[in-house]
């Protein structure tokens, strides 16, 4: 019987590739999971592994050729007479007595990074993912986000370019072209993952896996052993008791990234981070957006002069607002649109939506087998110490499942301070000084406490503050909303550090990087910036704190 090997697709968005070499050659018998070819696509190699053992009869595309998924590229003559190497039983029998010295679980920034930085020193490392090598981060969060972030920023530049001299008309807006380019970003991070795995000798086993009491690592009807082991399974979004929250104009943040066209309308139930970075991203896509946020404020964890900002600037581009209102139920309309019901004390208010988008709270995913019963919990999440160790011996866990900082980039300081504690370096992380950024309109780069934390918390605090109105290049930008805070305490330690403005996401990393090694507010004062920068309103904020503002009434 002869098998057609076909060209995988080894990513969503693979077009093509080219068939770079061939290990094999035709009247070569070939094993089951034996290496075919390599295939490159957008400059990262990938291998073709045979499903079958038998006779490669044909090459039918030679080294050299351009290849599409689903195109034939080598017929095998399979013969039930052949004995293979090793049975299917067999290689689960092979598997069941693999040791690794790291096994992790979960392959989105904490997984992956851990798993790539053991590799480094010389573990034998697996990794397991049930679904996109990035996780949620890459495939359905800050990547893709902030692809729409970005578009819907030129799309705003472009329509005030008349400040700027050029007389230009915008004729139309292609959101399909938007969907694909951030689907092509999203594909070639997800195959450059793939390639720094592969480089790096990690096995990667696309398949959920669970932990036995005995900690094996249990995948399909396979298992493997491992010396230490990485829970770094992440989060998911979380579903709300309310009427009509399944219907279909009803969407979270993970399919909110699915849409192909936009709607005329959309209601956003929580005015979080995620919930006002799409505020912003559909409202400057032309979309009409109402925000509905339970507590006083949108953006409650921030400081409050920080979410007041945003909120005026929200209001200030037609974002409607509703705040200390809830959500009583959601009623799927005849025309195709939902109405969205909420209640503020005792005056109920009814919203019309073509869409409506759930973007609160998530759920941590901690359902990882057995060994969760002998695991201890802080609430819904994995008690960890500071080592990123749990109170099991040999098992660690990193990211959203542990409830620390639900973001990417603490996954990944995560994933490699268990690491290090994993091989005998001790190292652990100071929370309150990673930072963190909101992408609305303008950004927010911020890390510690906010202002009234700082008063509850120290005997005595220092603000200094400045204006980005008053910095000149962002004057030259035309981006002179916002301002820098920074707050100290009796000790001189920057206990909290507050940027909002154009560019603060990058901004924030002059203070968070300078305070992670120790430096206080005198040593910042020190500090000479270039001129003219942004990173200005940071000098003329410290400076503040001592009343040496050179610019600032």
């Amino acid at each position: 019987m002869d098998i057609e090997i076909k060209v995988p697709a080894f990513s969503d968005t693979m077009k093509s590739g080219r068939i770079t070499k061939w290990y094999v050659e035709e009247g070569q018998y070939v094993e089951k999971d034996s290496c075919l070819c390599d295939i490159a696509v957008n400059k990262v190699n990938f291998e073709v592994y045979s499903n079958y053992e038998g006779i490669i009869s044909k090459i039918v595309c030679p080294a050299g050729t351009t290849v599409e998924p689903g195109d034939v590229i080598a017929i095998i003559a399979h013969s039930e007479e052949v004995k293979p190497s090793s049975t299917q039983k067999e290689i689960k029998q092979e598997y069941g007595y693999k040791e690794y010295d790291l096994a992790v679980i979960g392959a989105g920034p904490g997984g992956y990074v851990a798993a790539i930085k053991a590799a480094k020193k010389g573990a034998k490392v697996a990794l397991f993912e049930k679904d996109k090598l990035g996780g949620t981060c890459l495939n359905r969060g800050c990547i893709p986000t902030k692809a729409y972030a970005r578009i819907a920023e030129v799309y705003d530049i472009l329509n005030r370019a008349f400040e700027f001299g050029f007389d230009i008309k915008i004729n139309s807006f292609d959101y399909t072209q938007v969907v694909k380019r951030k689907d092509g970003i999203v594909g070639e991070l997800v195959e450059g993952i793939n390639a720094l795995l592969k480089a790096n000798g990690v096995d990667v086993f696309n398949a959920e896996a669970k932990v036995d009491k005995e900690k094996n690592v249990l995948f399909g009807e396979n298992k493997i052993k491992a010396k230490n082991i990485i829970i770094a399974t992440g989060s998911s979004p979380a579903e709300l008791p309310i009427e009509g929250i399944n219907s279909k104009n009803v969407m979270n943040s993970d399919t909110i990234l699915e849409m192909t066209s936009l709607p005329q309308s959309l209601c956003i139930i929580g005015g979080g981070v995620i919930g006002m970075e799409f505020a912003f991203i559909m409202n400057q896509f032309g979309v009409k957006v109402s925000v509905v946020e339970m507590m006083p404020n949108i953006l409650p964890t921030l400081d409050k002069k920080i979410s007041s900002s945003i909120k005026f600037a929200a209001q200030k581009r037609g974002i409607k607002i509703y705040t200390s209102s809830t959500v009583e139920r959601i009623d799927e309309e005849e025309g195709g649109g939902s109405i969205v019901t909420i209640k503020s004390g005792e005056n109920i208010k009814r919203i019309y939506a073509d869409k409506v988008f759930v973007s609160i709270g998530r759920k941590l995913n901690t359902d990882i087998g057995p060994i969760a019963e002998l695991l201890e919990f802080e609430g819904k999440a994995i008690k960890i110490d500071e080592h990123m160790k749990t109170n099991i011996e040999g098992v660690y866990a990193v990211g959203d499942v542990t409830g620390k900082m639900m973001l990417a980039h603490v996954a990944s300081a995560q994933g490699e301070v268990a690491v290090d504690n994993i091989f005998g370096e001790s190292n652990t992380l100071d929370y309150m000084k990673i930072p963190a950024a909101v992408f609305t309109e303008p950004e927010i780069g911020y890390f510690g406490y906010t202002e009234d934390q700082a008063k509850e918390k120290f005997k005595e605090i220092k603000v200094g503050r400045f204006d980005f109105k008053f910095n000149g290049r962002a004057k030259t930008y035309g981006e002179t909303d916002g301002f820098a805070k920074i707050i100290s305490n009796e000790n001189d330690e920057v206990v909290g550090a507050w940027v909002i403005g154009s560019g603060a996401s990058e901004l924030i990393h002059i203070l968070s990087t300078a305070c992670q090694a120790g430096a206080k507010v005198e040593d910042l004062k020190k500090a000479v910036y270039a001129h003219p920068t942004k990173s200005e309103t940071i000098m003329e904020a410290v400076k503040d704190i001592f009343g040496e503002s050179v610019h600032k009434v």
